[in-house]
């Protein structure tokens, strides 16, 4: 009796999930990169010289079910160049989404890669980028014609021993009034709170909205655009602060491309975008990157200046090698108020099999 009822219940959940429509599907996506930074020639005020290098594999399998809906499970495994007998660092992750039109929502772990807004480093750091694979939380797109919104909340720390209770809400949009006009945002609202070992509060928040002007359509190169914006944040550590400072600049970026081949160069001015980075925390710690999610450079000036300027210039070639591979090399120059500060030199690779489809063949 036992073994038929569980025989009834086998097929009947069988034949609910046929009847939903059910299909198996899975992402693969490997990425292998290398970053180098090399700033001894500025003392390593504003980044420290390091290299980076690593690779990373997420696979994932899971099922689409019904129309919109998706159920997906996998892992990350990040394995560092350089650390033979080290085993890789894995994270797992789970998670929901539905799609409808213009509409997407995802809840759980949910893959970085999802997001599609292009965030500068003001807000989100390469290392972030290239080492942490999933945000944590809930994510809303919206994307309707060639305008794109998204919001997403990525809970990143929990309340304990030596890790603070935190999170960040991250949001782009990027909306083109004409063929050669757009206007976007990109920003962050990130809160810092305690541990069991720091009672201290920390306010950390970005945002950057700007114009875009393409002039490419009249040219014959694939884009030939500058990008005008204010950046303006709200810095506050409330365990020592009692007034929050409102740190202003003007961000520009001249970018010209063709052929994959590119130079841009990105011109800030304008207030320290993260002036609690050297100071220290309730434990005599500096905050430095257990607060900023933004690369170090946006300290913009030391030594007790309130303001400066920073100029990054980029030499860069991307290309995509046929629907799956895409390769990127960059060359990078930074200058500041003592005049050169250092380099970059980063080099990705990137095989993403999310749209492979199979086709069944007839019988």
């Amino acid at each position: 009796m036992r073994r038929l009822l569980l025989t009834f219940l086998f097929l009947s959940a069988f034949l609910s999930l046929k009847a939903q429509q059910v299909h198996p599907e899975f992402q693969v996506r490997a990425d292998a990169f290398f970053l180098n930074s090399e700033f001894d020639a500025s003392g390593n005020k504003l980044a420290t010289s390091q290299t980076l290098g690593a690779v990373r594999a997420t696979p994932y399998v899971g099922l689409r079910f019904g129309k919109n809906h998706r159920l997906m499970a996998g892992f990350s495994a990040l394995q560092h160049f350089g650390t033979p007998g080290k085993g890789p660092q894995l994270e797992a992750a789970l998670w929901y989404r539905y799609d409808k039109r213009n509409f997407t929502l995802a809840a759980g772990i949910f893959p970085r890669a999802t997001l599609k807004g292009a965030y500068s480093t003001a807000v989100v750091s390469d290392e972030i980028n290239l080492l942490d694979a999933h945000l944590e939380g809930f994510l809303l797109q919206w994307h309707p014609g060639q305008s794109h919104y998204e919001i997403a909340l990525d809970w990143n720390g929990k309340y304990g021993a030596g890790r603070r209770e935190q999170f960040n809400v991250i949001t782009s949009g990027y909306s083109p009034v004409t063929p050669w006009l757009a206007l976007g945002w990109e920003g962050m609202f990130h809160h810092l709170a305690c541990s069991e070992e720091a009672i201290d509060v920390v306010d950390d928040h970005i945002l950057h909205p700007y114009v875009k002007a393409d002039a490419a359509p009249f040219t014959v190169l694939e884009e030939l655009s500058l990008q005008a914006g204010l950046l303006s944040g709200m810095q506050r550590d409330r365990y020592t602060e009692e007034k929050a400072r409102f740190p202003l600049g003007v961000n520009l970026t001249l970018t010209a491309m063709k052929w994959g081949f590119g130079l841009r160069n990105q011109f800030y001015y304008g207030n320290s975008q993260a002036p609690l980075y050297t100071e220290l925390d309730y434990t005599g710690k500096p905050f430095g990157p257990q607060l900023y999610m933004r690369s170090s450079f946006w300290q913009v000036c030391t030594e007790g200046a309130t303001s400066g300027y920073l100029d990054r210039a980029d030499l860069f070639w991307q290309k995509k090698l046929g629907q799956y591979v895409s390769l990127a090399v960059q060359f990078r120059f930074f200058f500041g108020q003592g005049g050169y500060v250092g380099c970059q030199q980063l080099f990705h690779a990137s095989v993403d099999l999310d749209k492979i489809t199979f086709k069944h063949k007839k019988v």
